[in-house]
């Protein structure tokens, strides 16, 4: 309205110098009563619109030219002076007398915020009116030994704001000006006095930081004065003040603390972080300006060259694991305000440090599994708060520098085993070859087989403990460029595996995983023939994950690589699915079926079996069905003609899991004993394991909005037969059913279902959760018995959503949920049990909340308080808590 943005339209034409002196002082009025009423920060509050209206003002108002004689733009300039005088004349005032209080502050920021986006002329009338006013302050109270250290940290935080509002005003106008910059520096005749200031304030405090808001207005106001002024005009004197402030923070940072009392010292861990802060801004700046101006800032770039390698020797130094790390604050703040040459710099020098660690010698006898590099998590620490920079870098490193390639190959390699020598010669290094048909494993005698697994064992332990460090490195979006490397990587280490081998394939799988996986855009920028490596290695990745050669963690990796790369088929050539069908063939087919009939001999009671080779073949059956659920939802996810083969697999699991067959496999039905008692039974927990798969498939993310409901629509009917047909049964309900309804209400929306369906699903539902809370002694202290805790957990999770959801649908059911729920929430089982109970008390204290079911819920008022009571003193800390929230919730009825 004020502004049109009509290109035929002159600004400001229609408004007069009246209208706008009174605008600005509306605009000041409202900000200071937004500021004293609404205590949130939002972007949207009403302080911050008065803030971003009052600078966008500023800026359309300000002048181009004022040499300009042109009358409209002329008019345009009073216009501009009287908005921006006015609101500097009224709210001046107030930081001179009293910066500490409410109107002080108000106007703080108000003039702050229109400095840094009013345009450059505001942004100077701004910087004139206040800072003389903040720094005449000061000097008064320089050498006053009543000075008040509010007031005069309330002043050094204004002119803290106002250089910061300088830096941003600055950038913005680069950026609008192609890069030219301005001459001269708005804060260049102010510079000197702030720095003197800045000294004066923290004189005497050296190490000590004893005052609290003083010191740490003051250190954040030098952290701003390095990265928004320009140093490389000022005199000998003021950069002996910078030297003086430089080496006092140092000795702050790099001090060694090692009193565990020290973390309770709040005000003592604010003054060290802000003086990190300003280290980290010196730094960023010295070697900046080095760059910008190679010809001033000597003095600044020599300080800051002589500052980093000290920091850097600090970094990579042990500490205890309570203690903050105030040396990677430093370096973060560095990277993060930098220039790519800074992080360069820090990221190279932290690479090389990790190789050393890596190299020392290590007696695989005595390899701790907490080895740690500190150098590799202070490189973690600086990808999460270093800014972007450090991630492009680290993954843009080539030779000759250590590149992130360098610490995968030294991970791999193995442990010097010269210490198991006990001083004899050693035997002359093997060569690693490929030209032979079998692993060199297969050749070696017993006793260097043995050495040769001490030694992979106690590498893969290492690499372990650092890889979580690593693998943030890989999570950024930089690290698409490094896909091809690894993925070549990968793709050149061939079966059969020798030890060497595995070592570097548990090392790149989970690095490839968090690549493929991460929130970037890895799959457009992938080269043709990066994309069909990764489509060649899908078979290998499938045989991997369902080997038991291989532990958990590099399984579960290489399954999150294979699954990655099924989704994403289309964009490597594999646009009809053919990996997928061929994996269900060759991979998957084979092991269900081995395993199953393993399986079904451990049932029927055959010779040898021992409880041992009982729990491998139900582990290596829900392997291989988790494996083809896998596969399903990849091919769910990739939709078109690939959404058959998930609707396949989706059935199967579903047949197998409430009617124990389908045309790929089936398990024997349980007994009429076994059914009255289903939980006791192996062959009946053995129904859960496809549930379990199925439920697998409903709770994956990926793929668009409506492969979920196709497959409910696909699997529906099966479930709905065979509740039909067990609905007259008096005996408690099929665990494979009872899985397979407590899956789908968790990961399936309540429209996809329809409500008529949800309502023939609760009984089951509840009949289970009757069934489990009765025999939940049995299961709870049964150490075979966490199949049947996984299923209550499921039951125990679709509960609370059907309470949440759809409460009326449980009325008729209250009376019977309320004890059970009752049952499992005073059980005292072992700590596996922690969050069934956990889940059982949530639902508790949502039933009290049930609409339509009052009268129910009070009759069972006495009986929950005193039942509540009763475990009060749990062992577990966090059921106490749980009990007590829950007790005084129906107390309160």
């Amino acid at each position: 309205l004020l502004l049109p943005s009509s290109s035929s339209s002159n600004t400001g034409a229609h408004i007069t110098i009246a209208f706008v002196s009174e605008l600005s002082s509306s605009l000041a009025r409202a900000h200071e009563e937004a500021v004293s009423t609404d205590k949130t920060t939002d972007a949207n509050s009403l302080a911050s619109r008065v803030r971003k209206f009052a600078s966008s003002f500023a800026y359309n108002l300000a002048p181009v030219s004022v040499s300009n004689g042109d009358v409209k733009v002329r008019h345009t300039t009073l216009l501009w002076e009287a908005f921006v005088h006015d609101a500097t004349r009224k709210l001046g005032s107030n930081l001179s007398s009293s910066p500490q209080s409410m109107h002080g502050r108000s106007s703080t920021a108000y003039l702050a915020a229109l400095a840094a986006e009013g345009g450059l002329p505001t942004l100077r009338k701004v910087l004139d009116a206040s800072l003389p006013r903040l720094l005449d302050l000061l000097s008064k109270h320089d050498d006053s030994s009543s000075a008040d250290d509010e007031k005069m940290a309330a002043a050094i935080r204004g002119i803290a704001a106002f250089m910061s509002s300088c830096y941003v005003a600055l950038k913005m106008w680069e950026r609008d000006n192609r890069g030219v910059q301005v001459h001269p520096h708005p804060l260049s005749k102010y510079i000197s006095q702030i720095l003197q200031k800045i000294a004066a304030a923290l004189k005497g405090m050296r190490g000590k930081g004893n005052d609290g808001p003083l010191t740490l207005a003051a250190a954040g106001a030098f952290e701003s004065a390095l990265t928004a002024a320009d140093l490389s005009g000022l005199e000998e004197g003021d950069m002996n003040v910078i030297e003086e402030l430089l080496d006092l923070m140092t000795a702050v940072v790099l001090e060694k603390v090692d009193d565990a009392a020290s973390r309770d010292d709040d005000t003592l861990r604010k003054w060290k972080k802000s003086c990190a802060r300003a280290l980290g801004a010196a730094i960023a700046t010295g070697l900046h300006k080095s760059e910008d101006l190679p010809n001033s800032g000597e003095r600044l770039e020599s300080l800051a060259q002589s500052l980093l390698p000290k920091v850097l020797a600090g970094s990579v130094c042990s500490s205890k694991p309570h203690l903050e790390r105030y040396d990677w604050m430093v370096l973060a703040g560095a990277c993060a305000n930098g220039s790519p040459n800074v992080s360069e710099q820090i990221v190279t020098s932290l690479l090389s440090s990790t190789i050393d660690d890596l190299r020392k010698k290590v007696d695989v006898r005595e390899c701790s599994p907490k080895f740690q590099s500190f150098s590799l998590m202070a490189l973690a620490y600086l990808v999460r708060c270093g800014g972007p920079n450090v991630g492009k870098v680290f993954h843009s490193l080539s030779s000759p520098a250590t590149t992130p390639l360098d610490v995968i190959n030294e991970l791999c390699v193995p442990l010097d085993q010269d210490s198991l020598q006990d001083g004899s010669i050693s035997d002359p290094p093997k060569q690693v070859t490929r030209q032979l048909p079998v692993g060199m494993s297969h050749l070696q005698l017993p006793d260097s087989l043995a050495k040769d697994e001490e030694m992979k064992n106690a590498t893969i332990q290492r690499a372990y403990s650092v890889m979580p460090y690593l693998i943030e490195a890989y999570v950024c979006p930089s690290s698409t460029s490094s896909c091809d490397n690894l993925v070549a990587f990968v793709d050149q280490i061939l079966p059969p595996l020798s030890e060497i081998d595995e070592v570097q394939l548990y090392v790149a799988f989970p690095l490839l995983a968090a690549v493929l996986n991460g929130q970037n855009d890895v799959w457009k920028v992938v080269s043709s023939a990066t994309g069909e490596r990764l489509q060649s290695m899908t078979t290998y990745l499938a045989q991997f994950t369902m080997s038991e050669d291989h532990d958990s963690f590099s399984r579960s990796a290489a399954a999150s690589c294979l699954f990655a790369i099924l989704i994403h088929g289309g964009e490597g050539g594999d646009s009809g699915g053919e990996n997928i069908k061929n994996l269900l063939d060759i991979v998957v087919s084979p092991a269900v079926t081995e395993s199953v009939a393993c399986l079904q001999q451990t049932f029927d009671g055959a010779s040898g079996v021992t409880t041992a080779s009982d729990h491998a073949c139900t582990a290596n059956v829900e392997a291989a069905l988790n494996f083809m659920a896998l596969l399903g939802s990849a091919a769910a996810c990739r939709g078109g003609r690939c959404s058959q083969t998930a609707d396949e697999i989706a059935s199967c699991l579903v047949q197998v899991a409430c009617n124990g067959s389908s045309s790929a496999f089936a398990f024997k039905s349980p007994g009429n004993e076994a059914q009255q008692h289903p939980i006791l039974d192996p062959a009946s927990l053995a129904f859960v394991l496809p549930a379990a798969a199925f439920g697998s498939m409903l709770s994956v993310k990926n793929g668009g909005p409506f492969w979920r409901q196709r497959i409910i629509h696909k699997t529906l009917p099966i479930l709905m037969k065979t509740l039909q047909e067990q609905a007259t049964s008096r005996s408690p309900p099929a665990l494979g059913s009872l899985a397979v309804v407590a899956h789908m209400l968790c990961s399936v929306s309540q429209t996809h279902l329809g409500e008529s369906k949800i309502r023939q699903m609760i009984p089951t539902l509840i009949a289970g959760l009757v069934y489990f809370s009765k025999n939940l002694d049995v299961i709870a202290q049964d150490d075979k018995g966490t199949k049947g805790l996984d299923v209550l957990s499921v039951i125990l999770a679709a509960l609370t959503k059907i309470l949440r959801i759809s409460p009326e649908d449980v009325t008729k059911f209250v009376g019977v949920i309320i004890p059970s729920l009752l049952l499992l929430s005073t059980c005292n089982a072992s700590k596996r049990y922690t969050p069934n109970q956990l889940i059982a008390l949530l639902c508790l204290e949502i039933v009290t909340t049930h609409p339509n079911a009052r009268n129910a819920v009070l009759r069972e008022k006495d009986q929950v308080t005193a039942a509540l009571s009763v475990i009060v003193d749990h062992p577990s800390k966090i059921i106490r808590q749980a009990v007590v929230h829950v007790r005084n919730v129906w107390f309160t009825l």
